[in-house]
């Protein structure tokens, strides 16, 4: 199986999000997956012109000569695609948006009647599976609402309050959710199903009293930071 990896983040490996990819990619590995990774933030890659070339002067092809060049063929060869983000005013980044806009060459420029819903058809044989990973600063579930509605067809792995991983005592809480992150990855590659409670345990909430804890933290923290 070949998973292909975004990063999102500018913080690259440095930053949360790659801390649950990488997670992913572990358990992935030890069933035999091929992991192509890239963090976006090193690609060269334009937004999406909506100048529909590609519909109907280059069918299938964009007029931009960038990276995007490259990924799309391996786009069109992975069986999953594992996207990674966090979560910038309570959105996706826009180094992310960039790339998943550009998979419009996928599309052909017909309508049609799906499901009860108007579509394009695919231009391509199958889009991978899609994996997402996504971290933010809230320690509300309820940021993640955004990216739910873009990518509902995706398989969910939210962590709010993501910056406890940068802690010790942070790390050994969260040891559990990283266990069945890299659990997951081991089942997907392996082409395995995931049950509804792995699925659940993959999305993190936090109790009242948590969450108290992690705002009191923080404002510990930034008022640190002010004073310097």
């Amino acid at each position: 199986m070949k998973i292909l990896v975004f990063n999102g983040s500018p913080r690259k490996s440095n930053g949360t999000t790659d801390i649950l990819l990488e997670a992913f990619i572990e358990g992935a590995k030890s069933s035999g997956a091929d992991i192509e990774k890239h963090h976006i933030v090193d690609l060269g890659l334009n937004g999406c012109r909506g100048c529909f070339n590609c519909w109907w002067v280059t069918p299938g092809k964009c007029i931009q000569r960038d990276d995007m060049d490259k990924l799309l063929p391996s786009i069109v060869e992975a069986d999953v695609m594992l996207l990674g983000t966090p979560i910038y005013g309570r959105n996706i980044t826009h180094y992310l948006q960039k790339l998943l806009e550009r998979t419009f060459v996928f599309s052909l420029p017909e309508m049609v009647a799906r499901d009860g819903e108007t579509q394009h058809p695919g231009r391509v044989r199958k889009f991978p599976s899609l994996v997402l990973a996504a971290t933010c600063g809230f320690p509300d579930s309820s940021n993640f609402d955004i990216v739910k509605a873009l990518y509902p067809m995706a398989l969910q792995i939210f962590l709010p309050a993501a910056q406890l991983l940068l802690y010790e005592e942070g790390k050994k809480q969260l040891s559990g959710f990283l266990e069945t992150i890299k659990e997951a990855g081991r089942k997907i590659a392996a082409g395995e199903e995931l049950s509804k409670e792995m699925k659940d345990a993959l999305i993190v909430e936090f109790s009242d009293e948590m969450k108290k804890e992690i705002m009191e933290m923080h404002n510990r923290y930034s008022q640190s930071q002010s004073s310097k």
